[in-house]
């Protein structure tokens, strides 16, 4: 299957045609997945970086179902690390980047757009990760 690198990326963004959806979405985690060849600790990291940039940004296209957003709503009443510890080691980062889902189309033009390089770590408060969370993803 074919794949579409981020041409701005030091190490390319890839999303094969085959992880997205019906509707052209994917999960994160499947991105950086992809793009690190399913190596867990390189995949983890990448999704933490992707998880922040998009936060910091506000990215307004992230999906998830009903279920998956109660769900992990629930998660953060019972622990906050669930938005707070987005560390690369972290395994908080697995449960949020797989219930995240994009555009696949859409993501790589938003991070070629807004010059996203996985090489350089990003930060996001935590309000700001409870607001995006919150009030931007959009459920359904």
């Amino acid at each position: 299957m074919s794949t579409v690198p981020s041409d701005q990326a030091p190490q390319p963004i890839t999303i094969p045609a085959d992880e997205l959806d019906a509707d052209g979405f994917v999960s994160l985690w499947n991105v950086a997945s992809a793009s690190r060849d399913g190596d867990t600790p390189a995949v983890r990291e990448l999704a933490s970086k992707l998880l922040l940039f998009l936060c910091k940004k506000q990215c307004d296209f992230v999906v998830t179902s009903t279920a998956n957003a109660e769900y992990l709503d629930n998660w953060f009443e019972r622990d906050k690390n669930l938005l707070y510890n987005w560390k690369p080691d972290s395994e908080f980062v697995d449960v949020v980047a797989q219930h995240a889902e994009v555009p696949g189309n859409a993501l790589l033009s938003f991070l070629r757009n807004e010059n996203f390089d996985p090489s350089v770590n990003h930060n996001a408060t935590r309000a700001a990760r409870v607001k995006w969370f919150q009030e931007m993803w959009n459920v359904g």
